[in-house]
């Protein structure tokens, strides 16, 4: 007596059952999974955040308007009284940052308040404008000493002031410093992209809101990395008293997710910085890249050893194209087309 045939209806669930076995098996063949999670248990991966920000196009307010010098005023003043207060009977540090010596001599904010932070000192900030830029990339970060040192080994960079593993200025995670504009200018050439202009840094520190600080208005010694107007120009309740590895302050982040666009380093940009120290043309602006004249360049964001009031989002600097500073790095942009 023949056995029973079985009936398709019975077949069906044993051809799906083997179909899935073979799935899986050429699944597991293809990314095998760690031991742990044939176990039962799940290993979940967190990607590392990308190393470059979208800025999108548009239009945006660049430079302060008369409220906001005031502002930034009355935060230098500030600074200058709690500094005269620490200052008392101290002796006179050369190492305070430049711009800042009379300080350390005559102490008397009532005398010089209107010198340093009279609005003559603010007026490269000056005028608000509007501006139109494409949209753009930016590196999240400043740029490491490790990515400078690839470049250096290549040959394509020259050495920063500092080599690698320099106590205080040359670990591998903190921002490369001591580095001149076309060192700078260099290492993005080779990197694929090129340094940012002065109006894309703004735009990528203030946003399209018009912040004083990346993350808003309010000032946070928290959320940066900054020093003070006082003897050596240290404000270490940041948790830093030099440089800090670049992304150390996650909520100090800007509206697009680049971070230390306020203080630890001051930043490089393409732009000259005006002969004359005027502040910008009230018109607006496609995609500027500054004066077509002049031996200085723009550097931008503040840095670990200068107050809280230069790391505002319009706050202007300026230094000779050749010079290296401890303080001075940078950051990359690149077209997106």
């Amino acid at each position: 007596m023949n056995p029973a045939r079985p009936t398709l209806s019975s077949r069906v669930p044993v051809a799906i059952a083997i179909a899935v076995g073979l799935v899986g098996a050429w699944a597991r063949a293809q990314c095998p999974l760690p031991s742990m999670a044939l176990q039962g248990e799940v290993n979940v991966v967190t990607p590392a955040p990308a190393r470059t920000v979208r800025v999108g196009g548009g239009t945006f307010l660049m430079g302060a308007d008369p409220a906001a010098l005031d502002q930034a005023r009355t935060m230098c003043v500030r600074s200058l009284e709690r500094f005269a207060t620490l200052r008392v009977g101290a002796p006179t540090d050369p190492s305070v940052g430049a711009g800042f010596n009379v300080q350390l001599r005559l102490c008397e904010v009532e005398g010089f308040a209107s010198g340093v932070c009279g609005m003559d000192y603010f007026a490269p900030e000056a005028m608000a404008h509007e501006v139109w830029l494409p949209e753009y990339g930016l590196d999240r970060t400043e740029v490491t000493v490790a990515a400078y040192d690839r470049c250096v080994q290549q040959g394509r960079c020259a050495p920063p002031l500092d080599p690698p593993g320099t106590p205080q200025t040359g670990g591998a995670t903190q921002p490369v410093t001591g580095v001149n504009w076309d060192d700078a200018w260099a290492y993005c050439a080779w990197a694929g992209g090129r340094l940012p202009t002065e109006a894309e840094w703004e735009r990528a520190a203030r946003g399209r809101d018009g912040r004083v600080f990346p993350w808003g208005w309010v000032t946070d010694p928290g959320r940066f990395n900054h020093g003070a107007v006082e003897p050596g120009c240290r404000d270490d309740d940041d948790g830093f008293a030099l440089a800090a590895p670049v992304g150390s302050y996650p909520s100090g982040a800007s509206p697009e997710g680049a971070l230390d666009l306020a203080g630890n380093a001051l930043e490089w940009v393409t732009d000259r910085a005006a002969v004359d120290g005027a502040g910008y043309p009230p018109e607006r602006v496609v995609a500027p890249d500054g004066p077509r004249a002049g031996a200085d360049r723009v550097v931008r964001g503040g840095a670990f050893d200068l107050p809280m009031f230069l790391a505002r989002t319009t706050a202007r600097m300026r230094r000779p194209r050749g010079a290296r500073e401890r303080n001075l790095g940078f950051r990359c942009a690149y077209n997106r087309r």
